[in-house]
């Protein structure tokens, strides 16, 4: 892993000898760099990794990763449009979708990614997520969100910031998380959930 990223050159050395003449030639032949998702799949397809880093690789098709065993995967900056959650790899916790293709809807199921604990899919096109699995940690900061449904049970922290058509009465209930962050929403004024609206607060 240490000469990822770097360009290969094969140095040949070839010595032509001409009539008369003793001139050597030195020629480079450069081989083709490879994407990091190409250094993964050079690995044994049951590698066990705490982190893998592919972002900014310009994968397009999601990635067949599921014979990985991965805690943290970083696929930001890609140009990705979809989730397909059995490519995932195993034991996966932490997924940075940050900065793709995302946009309209995502719907990311609950018992389909069962290790799951944080997701960020910061600075995409969404305009609706819904999310059963129950994560603790949700980034959705700089998306066209206007609706966000969410399994609260584990949540403990979630950025909606810069969603500039997200209404101040969501789906969610904020005042059951101990972290969010709504800044670039609704004038700053703190977001109101089913409870909060119910009980008749006034914020």
């Amino acid at each position: 892993m240490k000469n990822a990223g770097l360009i290969y050159f094969v140095l040949l050395f070839l010595l032509s000898c001409h009539s008369g003449s003793k001139k050597g030639t030195l020629e480079y032949v450069s081989v083709k760099k490879l994407t990091k998702l190409e250094h993964l799949f050079l690995l044994p397809s049951d590698s066990v990794m705490n982190m893998y880093d592919l972002s900014n690789d310009s994968i397009v098709d999601f990635p067949d990763l599921s014979s990985y065993t991965v805690k943290s995967l970083n696929l930001s900056g890609n140009l990705l449009d979809t989730i397909i959650p059995h490519f995932l790899p195993k034991g996966l916790e932490r997924l940075n979708l940050s900065n793709n293709k995302y946009k309209g809807s995502v719907n990311v199921r609950r018992y389909t990614i069962p290790s799951l604990k944080e997701v960020d899919l910061s600075y995409n096109t969404l305009d609706s997520i819904r999310i059963t699995e129950p994560l603790y940690r949700i980034i959705l900061s700089h998306n066209n969100l206007v609706f966000i449904g969410l399994n609260q049970k584990n949540v403990q922290y979630i950025d909606v910031s810069y969603n500039i058509h997200l209404n101040r009465l969501v789906r969610f209930e904020p005042s059951l998380i101990d972290t969010v962050i709504s800044e670039g929403v609704a004038g700053g004024k703190p977001l109101i959930g089913p409870i909060s609206k119910n009980a008749g607060y006034h914020f």
